[in-house]
């Protein structure tokens, strides 16, 4: 019977030891397609905040686009937004009936993040909540960050505490604790 408890306790328990990661435990990931980009990621908790460290050898992943949507603040943004909904949203045709297409979206949670903090930095520009130099600042860090996310394959860490962030300050906070490393 002893046994039986012993054998319980270490298939309950390895899956939870297995899956700890500090910032010296980084794990590779597969390269990106279209580049030569390396990520890696790790999570730590520090006080009561958890911070995610995802490295990039290389650079950030900016694919070609076939068509380019204008950012509302324009400028730099404009290449990062574009990168951003190329990389999340595959468009496959389908040929059985009629001719359609169907639209995969890849970290949904993440995707679904960024574009209400997106349509949140819009709404408060317009209302003058928030200066436009901050909205590009914060902007910025978050397109980076989800660009990089969308090929780690070990981001389930922050996809769930993103899917669990309700309001779009929430996400932002969230994506404040995300660190970018490139090497």
């Amino acid at each position: 019977m002893k046994k039986l408890i012993y054998i319980g306790l270490l298939l309950v328990g390895m899956p939870l030891i297995a899956r700890a990661q500090t910032y010296t435990d980084i794990a590779a990931v597969s390269h990106a397609s279209g580049n030569e980009a390396i990520r890696s990621t790790a999570s730590t908790t520090t006080e009561s905040r958890t911070h995610y460290l995802f490295t990039i050898y290389g650079s950030i992943p900016n694919p070609k686009v076939s068509f380019e949507e204008e950012h509302f603040l324009g400028g730099e943004l404009t290449a990062k937004w574009n990168a951003f909904n190329q990389n999340y949203t595959h468009v496959y045709s389908v040929s059985i009936g009629p001719s359609t297409s169907n639209t995969e979206i890849v970290k949904p949670a993440v995707y679904n993040a960024v574009n209400k903090v997106n349509a949140y930095y819009k709404k408060a520009v317009k209302k003058g909540l928030v200066s436009k130099e901050e909205a590009i600042r914060k902007l910025n860090h978050i397109f980076d960050c989800a660009n990089v996310i969308c090929f780690d394959d070990q981001s389930e860490p922050f996809e769930h505490a993103v899917s669990k962030a309700n309001s779009p300050e929430d996400i932002i906070s969230l994506f404040d604790c995300v660190d970018i490393k490139v090497i």
